[in-house]
C-alpha cells in the first residue's frame, strides 16, 4: 500500500525517527527519563542524570538508524527492514546494559 506515493515502510521509519528524536532530545536536555519511564516516575535511580543522558543518546542513535532506514527504503525495502531489525536489537542490548548500570533500584 502507498500513502502519497510512498511505501508504508517509509512512513513507519519516518514516524519512528521523529518519535525517537523527540524523546531523545527531551531526555538529554532535561536530564529526566520523562515519557520513556513515566511522567510521574517516583522510582529511585542509581544515577538519574546519567540514565537520562545515556538513554537520550541511545534514542538519538536509534533516530539516526531510522533515518538511514528511510533512505534505504527508496532503494531496497528488504535491506531497510533488515537494518531496522538489527538496529532495534542493538538498541535493546545497549538499553538493557545502560538500565542495569544507571536504572531504577
Amino acid at each position: 500500500m502507498e500513502i502519497l506515493g510512498l511505501s508504508d515502510m517509509t512512513w513507519i521509519s519516518m514516524i519512528a525517527c521523529i518519535a525517537c528524536l523527540g524523546f531523545g532530545l527531551y531526555m538529554v536536555k532535561t536530564g529526566k527519563p520523562g515519557f520513556v519511564r513515566s511522567i510521574n516516575d517516583n522510582a529511585r535511580y542509581k544515577d538519574k542524570k546519567q540514565y537520562a543522558l545515556r538513554g537520550g543518546r541511545l534514542l538519538l542513535y536509534l533516530s539516526g538508524a531510522c533515518l538511514v532506514m528511510t533512505g534505504l527504503s527508496f532503494v531496497s525495502p528488504v535491506i531497510s527492514n533488515i537494518i531496522g531489525i538489527v538496529s532495534i536489537c542493538v538498541f535493546g542490548f545497549f538499553w538493557k546494559k545502560m538500565s542495569d548500570e544507571y536504572g531504577p533500584v
